[in-house]
């Protein structure tokens, strides 16, 4: 989770956590009886990633992608205390997201790398 540095700067993301882990989701998937490598490309698979956003606090958030700091696409919104799970195709060799909240906070998470199938987590915490 971002917080203060030893210096005691604060972080400029308001407390945001992004977490990125890689899953190997690839990995898990059948052949189906095909021969071939298990490692070649199947058309139209892998190429979504998942987005699950806890938001701890209170605020209702709405969460769109970010680029240059602009909002892109609108993903969906998350009750305060609640959860919330998008899916989404992503080609982009990164991804910045713009938190929203209903009470009239805006917060930009910082770019990441990420690539098709990756989970990504953001947390918002309580205010």
């Amino acid at each position: 989770m971002f917080g203060t540095g030893t210096a005691g700067r604060h972080n400029r993301f308001a407390g945001l956590a992004l977490a990125l882990l890689f899953t190997a989701a690839g990995a898990c998937v059948g052949t189906g009886g095909q021969t071939g490598s298990p490692f070649a490309a199947v058309p139209g698979e892998g190429e979504d990633i998942e987005l699950l956003v806890r938001n701890l606090n209170f605020h209702q958030v709405t969460v769109y992608t970010a680029r240059g700091g602009s909002s892109v696409r609108r993903l969906g919104t998350v009750p305060g205390k609640g959860e919330a799970t998008f899916t989404m195709r992503w080609h982009l060799p990164d991804i910045q997201l713009r938190v929203r909240e209903l009470a009239g906070g805006d917060y930009l998470t910082e770019t990441l790398p990420v690539t098709p199938g990756d989970l990504l987590e953001l947390i918002i915490p309580i205010r």
